[in-house]
């Protein structure tokens, strides 16, 4: 987590990580508690610490400043869940612009450092220090071949790994629905609404609908996140993560190969975007732009129903309960209750008639979104390591039909493009610099 917060540094600390120890009200001495706080903090601030900032380690207990708060008590469990949220919205609202600046920086300086060192490399070549033998030649062809063969068994084991997952998913889907309107009805037990039934029924049906549809969602969201992130995609992404890790780092070693025989830093070149893949690697490609997996569905498949869904759901319910209201069958509580079960049991089916198709397509496109997201993202580092062979073969041979005043030339254009990169590399240092002085 913090390599993927520091986009692949793993020496620093993230200054955008929270550690939170909960249940502390069940440790019951305060030697036990020093114990862990201890424990906690050397595992967070050792010698090769995790977080930075202020106020980032925290140890509370939900429960027991959720009963405090109930009872109006305000003992050391509230103050410090309080402590803990105030630390929260502080890094929001004046801390997390400068993270953000932060990463961006640090991307953007990825992407000059490349340009930096092939210019180096470039400048190297015209000098005559890096030269290459026609058996070098003819070693480094055969290296785009292997290249070339990896981006191919990347893609076939891609291929292999997405079918059974969304075999699974499929699966998983239909019996997570079995129990869908079970869940949805013990929930809504617990909904409230300060519409009358008698007086504003319309408003209560809309507010329960309301109620019914962000639980929905919610549910949704959980066999998302729990279920089709965590369990199916998770496995199958790590295994296929690993191997694209393991083919990328052969590439790599023979760079580094290279390296040695002819003075080049290729290596380097190619580790900037492995560093950034590996990075990229821990997460899932910004699927639902910050929803996650369970969001991303759960808000397509509730788009489908739209204003019609509200609007059929109120003619729908009112009719369903307007005998029970004429013949004077229930009382105030069992209104409620007749509005909320009729609400759940008719959005359920109009929910399943608009998406039961859906729900299969949307999940598929997020898996196929994850697997692709994979390939296409080794297959640009393998392109990129096949293309810095192929500028190698070139520059040699450029370098020897050219005169020696086109060499000069190119020499004085290369020293002004690292100027202009570096005169980018230091505004771009001190824009960090005002922001964090902010």
């Amino acid at each position: 987590m913090k390599t993927k917060l520091n986009y692949g540094k793993q020496n620093e600390p993230a200054h955008n990580l929270f550690v939170v120890g909960n249940f502390m009200d069940l440790v019951r001495t305060e030697k036990g508690i020093e114990q862990v706080k201890q424990r906690i903090e050397r595992f967070v601030s050792g010698q090769n610490p995790i977080v930075s900032g202020e106020n980032r380690v925290h140890f509370i207990s939900a429960q027991a400043a959720l009963d405090a708060m109930l009872k109006g008590v305000e003992d050391e469990y509230l103050k410090s869940f309080q402590l803990f949220t105030q630390s929260l919205e502080i890094f929001l609202t004046l801390e997390s612009g400068k993270v953000k600046i932060q990463q961006s920086v640090e991307q953007i300086n990825r992407v000059i450092q490349k340009a930096l060192n092939g210019l180096s490399q470039s400048e190297q070549t015209l000098e005559g220090k890096i030269q290459i033998s026609e058996a070098q030649k003819l070693e480094i062809l055969e290296k785009i071949g292997d290249a070339s063969g990896c981006d191919i068994r990347i893609f076939n084991l891609v291929e292999e790994k997405r079918k059974p997952v969304i075999e699974q998913a499929k699966k998983s889907w239909d019996e997570w629905n079995q129990g869908l309107e079970r869940r949805i009805l013990e929930k809504s037990k617990q909904w409230s609404s300060t519409h009358s039934p008698v007086f504003s029924q319309d408003k209560l049906i809309k507010d329960y609908t309301n109620q019914f549809t962000n639980e929905l969602m919610r549910d949704i969201d959980v066999w998302g996140n729990q279920i089709l992130k965590e369990q199916i995609l998770q496995k199958s992404l790590e295994s296929l993560s690993a191997y694209i890790t393991y083919e990328l780092d052969k590439i790599e070693g023979e760079f580094h190969k290279l390296d040695q025989q002819i003075k080049t830093n290729f290596s380097k070149q190619i580790n900037i975007s492995i560093t950034g893949l590996n990075a990229d690697f821990m997460g899932f490609g910004g699927i639902g732009g910050g929803l996650g997996i369970g969001g991303a569905l759960a808000a397509a498949l509730i788009f489908f129903t739209g204003i019609g869904f509200i609007v059929i759901t109120v003619a729908a319910v009112a009719a369903a309960i307007a005998s029970s209201l004429g013949l004077g069958m229930l009382d105030i509580d069992g209104i409620h209750t007749k509005i909320k079960t009729t609400i759940c049991q008719t959005g359920l089916k109009k929910f399943r008639e608009q998406s039961q198709n859906k729900v299969y397509q949307t999940t598929q496109e997020i898996i196929n979104t994850v697997f692709d997201n994979r390939f296409e993202a080794a297959s640009k580092v393998i392109k990129e390591a096949i293309s810095l062979y192929e500028i190698l073969i070139e520059k040699q041979e450029k370098v020897h039909q050219e005169t020696l005043e086109q060499r000069e030339t190119e020499k004085v254009f290369i020293y002004q493009k690292r100027q202009e990169l570096e005169r980018v590399q230091n505004e771009l240092e001190v824009i960090v610099n005002k922001s964090t002085n902010l």
